[in-house]
């Protein structure tokens, strides 16, 4: 965890053993290249962001980085700063997230879609990266920031667009299992590995999954009938990607319905189910080139895990799809691994 003390950070790389990896520690650089180097650190482990910071002679920070289950868990911490995301920074960035912050010291307050979040120690809170956002954080603060492919949460947009920039209080209820959950993954994880533990990630996903559900109907913000399908058919979906054979008909009989209505549900999303459904495996193998545990696996397994078994007609979608390649993807994701590891 990150102290600040007077005019200096009490930061030490042996404060966090284990799997979580000390990438920034103001204390080990001169005071001149504190934030310049902070800002660079924090655009290469989030994503894409304009920060302000006021001048400082003592500037203090730190950021460590671990994994759960692929999924990157960035733990920050700084003097006070506004940081924004611009539809400028979203349109040179190819990053799809939906982030988590849990608020572990001071307070921050995050601003999207017109609404605004104020956090407490404890409270949390989740923003998309494809839409404008500001955190401002006004005095010493420390931040732990789980981010989520949208793909791994089975929320339509219009349910995320609800839930964004609301304050999940991790003091009572629901939210403060989630809170407490979310919590012990982090400090664990300074003594053990978490990278490939697919069974802890699926579990935490599904108590959010929960937790957001109560939120929405605390707010009185229950999607209608056709919003509740959809997200039930959405999670069947997720649950059986990995069969090549899935088809339209399976997923009507499965939930009551008929081909015709199955469409017609679809239709509101401005998608059909195979679109789909080609675009859910499509996430999921880009998500999985990006991540360190399958860095062994061939581009031909992942497409056949996910249910592609015509590999040259894979190779085709997923470019017209990312206007980019899969080795492609792949190479990237080493070579900002390697540099990573050489900083």
């Amino acid at each position: 965890m990150l102290h600040l003390r007077g005019s200096e950070s009490e930061v030490h790389s042996a404060a966090i053993p284990g799997d979580a990896r000390l990438i920034y520690s103001s204390n080990e650089l001169p005071s001149r290249d504190r934030i310049a180097i902070w800002n660079e650190v924090v655009w290469r482990n989030y994503v894409p962001l304009q920060i302000k910071i006021a001048p400082h002679d003592d500037f203090a920070g730190q950021v460590a980085l671990t994994q759960l289950g692929g999924v990157r868990v960035v733990t920050s911490g700084s003097r006070a700063q506004c940081i924004t995301r611009t539809p400028k920074l979203i349109a040179q960035d190819s990053e799809d997230y939906l982030m988590l912050g849990l608020q572990l010291k001071g307070a921050a307050i995050i601003e999207q879609h017109e609404k605004q979040a104020q956090l407490q120690p404890g409270d949390f809170v989740f923003w998309d990266t494809r839409k404008p956002y500001t955190i401002n954080f006004p005095s010493d603060w420390e931040m732990i920031v789980f981010q989520f492919p949208r793909s791994a949460l089975t929320f339509t947009t219009k349910s995320i667009d609800s839930f964004t920039a609301l304050t999940f209080h991790g003091q009572k209820g629901v939210p403060r299992i989630a809170s407490r959950l979310l919590m012990g993954i982090a400090d664990e994880a300074r003594y053990q590995s978490f990278e490939h533990d697919t069974p802890l990630l699926e579990h935490t996903l599904g108590i959010l999954d929960f937790c957001i559900g109560h939120k929405l109907t605390d707010c009185e913000l229950t999607p209608r009938y056709n919003e509740v399908l959809l997200r039930r058919i959405n999670s069947y979906i997720a649950a059986n990607l990995q069969n090549p054979q899935l088809s339209a008909i399976e997923i009507a009989q499965a939930h009551g319905l008929s081909v015709s209505q199955l469409y017609r549900v679809f239709q509101s999303q401005r998608s059909t189910v195979g679109d789909h459904i080609r675009q859910r495996r499509l996430d999921r193998i880009k998500y999985e080139l990006i991540n360190p545990a399958s860095r062994h696996v061939t581009i031909a397994a992942l497409a056949r895990k996910w249910g592609f078994l015509d590999t040259p007609h894979f190779n085709r979608v997923f470019k017209a799809q990312f206007n980019t390649t899969p080795q492609q993807i792949q190479h990237q994701a080493m070579t900002n691994r390697k540099l990573r590891i050489d900083k």
